[in-house]
């Protein structure tokens, strides 16, 4: 797994309007997320993706260790979004 954003590359897609998108279980959602996050179990991204993600901005993919977040990117990219993976949603504290 590659492609990690940078906090600084975050925070620049975040500034320009980007949505975070969390990648992880239910039962791991309810348990933390970043604030005004989407939530939308990698599973299910085949599947709602195109009723439930923005295409007009930027999306930041984060899970738990940033391997399912690796996974949702490639699934968006090849349905034509502007995704990023952003790994562990824990590992930036400043996205709220």
């Amino acid at each position: 797994m590659t492609g990690l954003l940078s906090r600084a590359e975050a925070r620049r897609l975040l500034d320009q309007g980007a949505a975070v998108v969390d990648v992880r279980s239910l039962e791991e959602y309810e348990l933390g997320h970043v604030p005004g996050s989407i939530h939308l179990p990698l599973h299910l991204v085949p599947h709602l993706a195109a009723e439930r993600l923005p295409r007009d901005r930027p999306l930041l993919l984060c899970c738990a260790s940033g391997a399912r977040s690796h996974a949702a990117v490639q699934q968006l990219r090849r349905m034509g979004l502007d995704a990023h993976n952003l790994g562990p949603w824990q590992a930036h504290p400043d996205l709220s």
